[in-house]
């Protein structure tokens, strides 16, 4: 279950980074997290990566798109907001949306029949140990 406010949510991104100016001319990357919030549910967050309001630099979203594409397992750490909208069916839904304040790539050990010399497991695939993954 998904809460308002500032949390920590963990899943897989949807689709690659998408970079945008909104109207007033503030750079914005945005993204979806899959949340499995149940046995056969999944509840969509949109990511918005803003940039930063100091200095209007990009670094950490360009940074983060890098790093990261789709289907990468993560965990962000942020404000979370829902809005109420009317879906194509014309029935009332959640929607909710995430500012991003830190993001986490989560790299998983690999299952003992695919540890052959590799130490973990990056976007699904073995790493070998002297492998520069980060």
């Amino acid at each position: 279950m998904l809460n308002e406010g500032i949390g920590f949510q963990m899943g897989n991104l949807g689709r690659e980074w998408l970079p945008k100016v909104t109207g007033t001319g503030k750079a914005v990357y945005e993204n979806a997290l899959a949340v499995k919030t149940g046995p056969e549910e999944t509840t969509w967050v949109t990511l918005s990566v803003w940039e930063d309001s100091r200095d209007e630099s990009t670094a950490l979203a360009e940074a983060i798109a890098k790093a990261t594409d789709k289907g990468s397992r993560i965990a962000v750490r942020g404000k979370f907001t829902s809005r109420q909208y009317k879906n194509k069916d014309g029935e009332t839904v959640t929607g909710w949306d995430c500012n991003v304040w830190d993001l986490f790539k989560i790299v998983r050990a690999p299952k003992q029949d695919d540890w052959q010399g590799k130490t973990a497991i990056v976007d699904g695939k073995p790493i070998d140990k002297d492998e520069d993954w980060f």
